[in-house]
């Protein structure tokens, strides 16, 4: 029987917004320490402490309100094949997930569709320069990212997207890769559209004009 020790904590960070991924081994645990996560910008995330390494009691710094959560569980929920959802108990929205690392990200992805959602209810669409677009190229870098298709030249997977009015910018956090996509019209939306893989390239900051393109179907001989 192959017993699961391995799995990634994703966490957005109360300080800066980003979201963060971390190794989760059930091996870091001994002399019952507690096992912290911190974001690149300092603020802690999360900390996990054990008696037994049965039980497991974890402390969040929640982005949502502002406070720190507490919740307990087993081994077998904090090493599942399953994704575990981290909810803010205070709004009820979700502010992490631990898991295998593919699922995770569909995890990610997924919520951020939400907060596209959320996003229009509460009028932000007012800051874009233009909503449509910049919500179609957002749900597009989503579908890459949840293919794997999102990624740096330096083996980093877990590509960082931070939105501005005008335009997206990916961050690679290993190498400092950026790349930037401008989102104000149909043809910006069609670079993206016209894209099946983005990779950034290590240490430099490229404007994504084109990427590789989606090869196109051949027409059957008749």
């Amino acid at each position: 029987m192959l017993i699961q020790t391995l799995n990634v904590v994703a966490l957005r960070c109360p300080d800066c917004g980003k979201i963060k991924y971390h190794t989760l081994s059930f091996f870091s645990f001994s002399e019952k320490k507690p096992v912290r996560f911190n974001c690149d910008c300092g603020a802690q995330l999360l900390s996990i402490t054990t008696k037994d390494r049965k039980v497991f009691y974890l402390q969040l710094d929640c982005l949502m309100c502002e406070t720190k959560h507490l919740y307990h569980y087993l081994f077998k929920d904090l090493w599942s094949a399953e994704v575990l959802p981290l909810f803010c108990d205070e709004t009820g929205l979700e502010v992490g997930f631990i898991g295998p690392r593919q699922k995770v990200r569909k995890s990610i992805a997924q919520q951020e569709r939400s907060l596209r959602e959320m996003a229009e209810d509460l009028g932000f669409s007012d800051y874009f320069a233009n909503p449509e677009v910049m919500y179609d190229i957002l749900d597009d870098l989503h579908k890459l990212a949840s293919d794997g298709k999102l990624s740096c030249e330096c083996g980093n997977m877990d590509v960082e997207v931070e939105v501005f009015a005008d335009r997206v910018e990916l961050r690679c956090p290993n190498c400092g890769a950026v790349g930037v996509i401008n989102a104000e019209t149909k043809d910006d939306l069609k670079v993206i559209k016209d894209t099946w893989e983005i990779v950034l390239k290590p240490e430099t900051m490229q404007r994504i004009s084109s990427g590789k393109p989606k090869k196109k179907k051949r027409k059957s001989k008749e």
